[in-house]
């Protein structure tokens, strides 16, 4: 098949809408087919067209202006006109302003189309940003629903989100697409022994620092944790600088960072090698999400690929790793307290949330998500 993904940003900008479509591009490939993305070039110095190591075929299109985390494209429309004739199914990840008027081209040009919604935007900032979220929300949903297949995480948050829950023929669930990891018997002790973190328990956060992921709920229970964990260390891997800037990011985390600093580990940005190893050699990973925009959380399956626990909050998506595999615990967002003795509990009795692997298997391997987005791309969903 031929396959051409439409979004606003893709690799290298780090999020897990591109981590996602990125991913997915790179299986699909591998499996024999041709993929093109057409994305913005929201760096100059990025090409403005480049075949990947990978070979997918990657258009970036100039960015007229920033609308939060929105990019007003005016070639967007033209370019996806023009590549119509040599691809086979249209991919767009939303949100994006512009589905409406993308899915109806589409559809009039008899091209195969599917949708995935991601994440949900939040109508607050400015009355310029709440504009262009009313206009991407309105357009997903009407968009969404002309659509051959409308794609959504989980059943949970379909039922939540002011987009999918006007969906009704055509949502199909898929989970987002997670990298096996296949670690050595020694991958974890090698790790923490280059961390020199002995034998002390290790809570991990993977993510960005941003205000949805409720990094600064964590920081604030590092003083209870500590009371029955003395040497209890926090590791946080994952960006904390704005890719556009490159400055750090700062928040309401950066004041409990500066307090608890000395029980705190911060990676940045590191490897997908490196990641599976982190997850490895962590004790439990903690995903406080607290903001109801969030709608999975791929961290957890990562983590508990290597037999780690998890410690979720208790958000329609969010949790159902949790609940699938039994391999964690879940608590109510933003409860500080909570999500403190939820982790104490779990370094307590690690063997009581050990994930079950084969439920893991059964419903979050790449194996089994690639061949369900196989059967949509050829019409078999």
């Amino acid at each position: 098949m031929r396959i051409l993904q439409v979004l606003y940003y893709y690799e290298p900008y780090t999020s897990g809408l591109t981590i996602y479509a990125a991913r997915l591009a790179r299986e699909m490939t591998a499996r024999g087919h041709q993929v093109q993305v057409i994305c913005s070039r929201h760096e100059s110095t990025l090409p403005k067209h480049e075949v990947t190591a990978d070979r997918v075929d990657v258009t970036r299109l100039r960015v007229l202006a920033n609308v939060d985390r929105a990019v007003l494209l005016p070639g967007l429309i033209p370019t996806v006109l023009r590549r119509l004739h040599d691809v086979d199914v249209v991919h767009l990840h939303l949100p994006m302003a512009e589905t409406a008027l993308l899915v109806a081209l589409c559809r009039l040009l008899k091209k195969r189309v599917v949708v995935t919604h991601h994440a949900d935007l939040v109508l607050a900032g400015s009355p310029l940003a709440r504009l262009a979220a009313n206009v991407a929300n309105v357009s997903s949903i009407v968009g969404g629903r002309l659509a051959d297949v409308f794609v959504t995480n989980t059943y949970a948050r379909a039922k939540v989100s002011p987009v999918s829950r006007f969906m009704r023929r055509n949502v199909e669930v898929i989970p987002p697409p997670i990298l096996p990891h296949p670690l050595p018997a020694d991958a974890r002790q090698a790790f923490r022994d280059e961390r020199d973190w002995g034998s002390r328990p290790v809570i991990g956060f993977v993510g960005r620092y941003a205000s949805e992921k409720g990094l600064e709920i964590l920081l604030q229970t590092i003083p209870l944790v500590r009371m029955r964990y003395p040497d209890a260390l926090f590791a946080l891997a994952g960006p904390h600088t704005d890719p556009r800037t490159g400055k750090r990011r700062e928040g309401p985390w950066s004041p409990w960072l500066a307090r608890y600093g000395y029980a705190v580990e911060e990676f940045g940005y590191i490897s997908d090698d490196d990641l599976g190893r982190f997850y490895a050699a962590i004790d439990v990973l903690a995903l406080p999400s607290i903001d109801w925009t969030e709608s999975f959380g791929m961290v957890q399956i990562e983590a508990m690929q290597q037999g780690t626990p998890v410690v979720a909050s208790d958000l329609p998506g969010v949790s159902d790793p949790v609940r699938v595999t039994g391999g964690g615990i879940i608590v109510r967002p933003g409860d500080m307290s909570a999500l403190a003795s939820a982790i104490a509990e779990v370094l307590g009795a690690p063997e009581r949330y050990v994930p079950d692997q084969c439920l893991l298997a059964e419903n979050y391997s790449l194996a089994h998500v690639t061949a369900a987005w196989e059967r949509v791309y050829g019409g078999a969903l």
